[in-house]
Order: C-alpha cells, then sequence, then structure tokens
C-alpha cells in the first residue's frame, strides 16, 4: 500500500508522476516520481483545463515558490477522514509544470483503459 502525495489516501497502486523538485534539481536532475491516485489525477486534469489562478506562497506539489514569476493555478482535492461526510474538499496551488506532468499521466491512463495504447 503507498499513500497519495496530493490526499493522503492510501491505495495499492498509485499513478507515477515525474515532478522537477526545485531544491533536488542538482542531485536529481530527471525528476523525482510522486504517487498520486486516480481521483487526485482526474481533479488536476480538469484544473489544468479551467485553469483558474490562485495565489500562494509555493507549488504543493513540487514546492516550486511562485515569487519567480511561476503562477500557480486552484485545483479542489477530495481529502479523506473518518468522519462524516468522511470527505472535505480543499483547495491546493499547482504550478502549470505539475498540472502539465500529471495531465500527461492522466491521458496514458485514459488511453490504456480505452484500449488505444498497443502492448508489445
Amino acid at each position: 500500500m503507498a499513500d497519495c502525495d496530493l490526499c493522503g489516501v492510501s491505495r495499492p497502486t498509485l499513478c507515477p508522476v515525474e515532478i522537477f523538485v526545485p531544491k533536488f534539481r542538482k542531485s536529481y536532475p530527471k525528476g523525482t516520481w510522486k504517487g498520486l491516485c486516480e481521483e487526485c489525477t482526474k481533479r488536476l486534469h480538469q484544473a489544468n483545463k479551467t485553469r483558474e489562478q490562485i495565489g500562494g506562497s509555493k507549488c504543493d506539489l513540487c514546492g516550486t515558490i511562485s515569487s519567480k514569476g511561476i503562477l500557480l493555478y486552484k485545483a479542489t482535492i477530495s481529502i479523506p477522514n473518518f468522519e462524516e461526510p468522511y470527505s472535505t474538499d480543499e483547495t491546493k496551488r499547482i504550478c502549470e509544470a505539475c498540472l502539465l506532468a500529471v495531465d500527461e499521466v492522466y491521458k496514458k491512463h485514459e488511453a490504456r483503459i480505452e484500449g488505444k495504447e498497443s502492448h508489445h
């Protein structure tokens, strides 16, 4: 079992997303992997479509600081809990690079479900 890096839900498998974390750029120049559940990838895909800008200091996924001219976008993530209503919606701030990385993973996942991806 692994926990989603955005909402914390525990799943047997997560969608791997390659993220470039600024403070690890020298150690990991090709990026690091974050695990996101299917619901979070779906919600970030929707956020990428709407591109609603939001104020904030840094990206909640990679930690990029927005003061360097990087725009942040609003994403509503469902955070699970053990009390009714069993989940609450929380607003996350996501940079464009992370949105594009998640969108690529989402599209590959959808293609795999629809059977469009060829297997070798």
